[in-house]
């Protein structure tokens, strides 16, 4: 997949992703567009690193996944956005430090509302793809075995999350990206909402690497998959066969062909505490045969 190219280009507006990050060109001025999901707050940042925080408004990611695939998304107020109202909102609330989406909004005037059309059936094999946006939503996977078999394990340092691959296109970068942003809005907030950890998942850099090194042995320093699973600061007897039975339940169809991200870990407080001494982990694996991502995370202190 090629993580740079456009969404939308007319009306005087651009909208694309460039190396795997959302953006848009406005009278000539390009901003960067990444957000905090779990609030949600979408931050605007100009080509002298000016932000703008429009608060309770949309992940880009989604957004722009949606106007390429012809759809229209929502905000928390009910108004309806096409690519060039979205681009009008950026451009009105750009430079305002912080703003809410209802005052952003007010850009359109007396402008009426669209009226949401009725969701269209969902199919049944891809169930989310027919969702339409909201602010709070994610793709996450809430039910599945692999869960029961996670469970019996509660030593691991290893925090699981299942993602559905709500992009159009063959995963890369980009996709990898969303797939990490639905997976702290399931791990990083408590059942009312509320941040248990802060994290701005558009700071995360990644680089790919081998399905094999998924399964390396455990190192005698760098921190990988397999050591946060078994050697975490407190001793918890688990063996390699406990391992490999938990990644049979994360990968039934198999291995071969996992797509694998390794990513920084100094964008979110979730990390702080491993960062002491012991280590930190996080990782998306997109399993092409189930048409998913494993987002696996780990930091632990003593």
């Amino acid at each position: 997949m090629n993580d740079s190219f456009e969404v939308y280009r007319g009306g005087g507006y651009v909208l694309g992703i460039e190396d795997g990050l959302p953006y848009a060109r406005i009278g000539g001025e390009t901003y960067k567009l990444t957000c905090h999901p779990y609030e949600p707050c979408l931050y605007i940042t100009d080509g002298g690193g000016r932000v703008t925080a429009v608060h309770n408004s949309f992940d880009p990611v989604s957004v722009l996944d949606s106007f390429r695939d012809g759809r229209t998304v929502t905000s928390i107020t009910g108004r309806e956005y096409g690519a060039e109202d979205f681009c009008e909102m950026l451009g009105y609330a750009a430079g305002a430090v912080d703003i809410q989406i209802d005052d952003a909004e007010k850009v359109f005037g007396g402008r009426a509302k669209r009226k949401t059309p009725e969701p269209e059936k969902k199919s049944k094999d891809k169930p989310w793809e027919a969702a339409a946006f909201l602010p709070e939503q994610g793709a996450v996977i809430e039910s599945d075995p692999f869960y029961a078999v996670a469970a019996a394990y509660p030593d691991s340092a290893a925090d699981y999350c299942l993602v559905m691959n709500a992009h159009r296109e063959a995963p890369g970068l980009n996709s990898h990206r969303s797939a990490l942003a639905a997976a702290c809005r399931k791990l990083f907030i408590d059942e009312n909402g509320k941040a248990i950890w802060r994290y701005d998942v558009g700071k995360a850099d990644a680089k790919q690497v081998g399905a094999d090194a998924l399964f390396a042995p455990v190192g005698k320093s760098a921190m990988n998959y397999r050591k946060a699973f078994l050697d975490p600061p407190y001793p918890n007897g688990y063996t390699d066969a406990d391992f490999d039975r938990v990644n049979a339940a994360l990968f039934p169809a198999g291995t071969d062909g996992l797509e694998v991200f390794e990513w920084t870990t100094d964008w979110s407080e979730y990390f702080d505490e491993g960062r002491e001494w012991w280590g930190t982990l996080c990782l998306t694996v997109y399993d092409k045969k189930l048409d998913r991502f494993a987002v696996i995370m780990a930091s632990a202190t003593d």
